[in-house]
């Protein structure tokens, strides 16, 4: 049951990325492969309860079954086993070539790579559940789904059990993409569902090098894959239990996969880039203010190259899942403010403090705060942004969509903390903004690798000048 509980999510994530795009690299499958499946197993057992149907082990795993076999006969039509079967078994020869040309200081980056990422899966796994925040509203949570199989009856629990009245509001406003992984965990027999981290640390190496690659050498991929997994506020997260790095990680890879599609006009780029971000809000509200902010960008450079309908397929597959949790919460729960500051709800409040944006000492305090605080961990970061940038600055327009990705991040980054401190005040939201900006280091060191590499571009293009990547 240990092995099902890993390997059901997988196989389900990789029947929908082949359904999406059939053509990326096994590596890159497999971290891909993994997000996709623990992202659509929650949403599964959402859906079980909706339906009525408690997501007990053996409902979730028919119904994932379920899903998978489908997708699969559908595949079947589409491309056809031998297709299939030849693109998996073509891999492993071409991986071979690969890691027999790698030079010693290739293999020293690679070696480096798995020695951190080993020891983050043995940190998170020796530790226990134990921050603050998981035991009381993230693991407890969990613990209440996996006892009552659903929703409601996990409510009721909770409200028997609690001395404040308003304490199942706190544990039941953040979506449920989290706490429905330690379920599914705990469903599966695992005594410490922190596993699904490090895993997912593994998945971010794997999509952030194979996002690279397309552009860059060898050499410097998996150079600056190694400064990701060493970046110690990125490191320190993925050990624990908190819903910070998951947010981090579905957000950054969609900003990837969005690059990628303006980059080719691949679109199973464009499809994973708004299932992702989808995704992201499936962990956290917030990110439907950066969503704007991208569509914007998206919606640019769409009508730019006669891509009109990009940026409407890109809308359906953000909002096909970033209102779920909040309209289950107003019909079930009847929470009244369900959503929080970065849901569907909260665009009205933020809209109503606007005519506010323009007290310029209040902007100068904000700005200070995101200096000494916020970015007290991950200062270094910010620096070597500020260099690279001035420093390559000729090659910045070569890649100007995630240029204005980063920079239209921290621009709404400041506002939405501007905003914040009008309602908590600067002591109330430290430890909140420090942690969400999390979200933007892996999209922040992408665009850094990007732009300091030795060109493969011609005259500003995206067609690669060399040989294409190996891998």
């Amino acid at each position: 049951m240990l092995i099902l509980g890993l390997l059901l999510p997988v196989l389900l994530g990789l029947t929908i990325s082949w359904l999406i795009i059939p053509d990326v690299p096994i590596l890159e499958r497999l971290g891909l492969g993994y997000a996709l499946g623990f992202g659509f197993l929650t949403l599964a057992m959402f859906f079980l309860n909706v339906l009525g149907i408690n997501f007990s082990l053996f409902n979730a795993t028919i119904l994932v079954c379920g899903i998978i076999a489908l997708s699969l006969v559908f595949l079947r039509r589409k491309n056809g086993w031998g297709r299939l079967l030849s693109m998996r078994l073509s891999s492993f020869p071409r991986m071979k070539v690969i890691v027999s040309s790698l030079s010693l200081f290739e293999k020293i980056l690679i070696g480096l790579v798995i020695f951190f990422i080993l020891s983050n899966l043995m940190i998170a796994v020796y530790w226990p559940v134990w921050w603050s925040d998981s035991l009381t509203c993230f693991d407890l949570r969990a613990k209440l789904f996996h006892e009552a199989q659903s929703f409601p009856g996990a409510m009721a629990m909770l409200r028997d059990r609690a001395l404040k009245e308003n304490f199942g509001f706190y544990v039941f406003e953040k979506p449920p993409m989290t706490s429905l992984v330690h379920t599914w965990l705990y469903l599966c027999g695992w005594t410490n569902p922190k596993v699904f981290y490090p895993l997912l640390f593994l998945s971010l190496a794997l999509i952030f090098y194979h996002s690279l690659r397309g552009y860059v050498h060898r050499y410097h991929a998996l150079l600056f894959t190694l400064i990701l997994v060493t970046t110690p506020y990125i490191y320190g997260h993925a050990t624990n239990s908190y819903i910070n790095f998951p947010f981090a990680f579905y957000f950054s890879v969609a900003a990837f996969y969005l690059y990628r599609w303006v980059s080719t006009q691949r679109k199973g780029f464009l499809v994973l880039a708004g299932v992702l971000l989808g995704l992201a809000s499936w962990i956290r509200q917030e990110s439907t203010i950066f969503f704007l902010g991208y569509l914007i960008i998206l919606s640019f450079f769409s009508i730019s190259r006669r891509r009109f309908f990009a940026p409407l397929i890109f809308c359906l597959l953000y909002f096909s899942i970033m209102p779920l949790w909040e309209l289950y919460g107003k019909i079930v729960f009847h929470f009244q403010r369900a959503g929080g500051p970065g849901g569907i709800s909260g665009l009205p409040a933020i809209l109503t403090m606007t005519g506010r944006l323009w007290d310029f000492q209040r902007w100068k305090d904000v700005l200070t705060f995101f200096w000494n605080d916020i970015l007290a961990w991950v200062r270094i970061v910010f620096y070597v942004l500020i260099f690279t940038t001035l420093l390559y600055i000729d090659r910045v327009r070569r890649h100007l969509f995630l240029f204005l990705i980063v920079v239209l991040n921290i621009v709404l980054f400041l506002t939405g903390t501007y905003l914040t401190t009008l309602v908590r005040g600067f002591a109330g939201s430290l430890g909140s903004a420090r942690r969400l900006f999390l979200m933007f280091l892996p999209i922040i060191w992408y665009f850094v690798a990007l732009i300091t590499a030795e060109p493969r571009f011609s005259n500003g293009n995206t067609e690669l000048v060399d040989t294409p990547a190996e891998e």
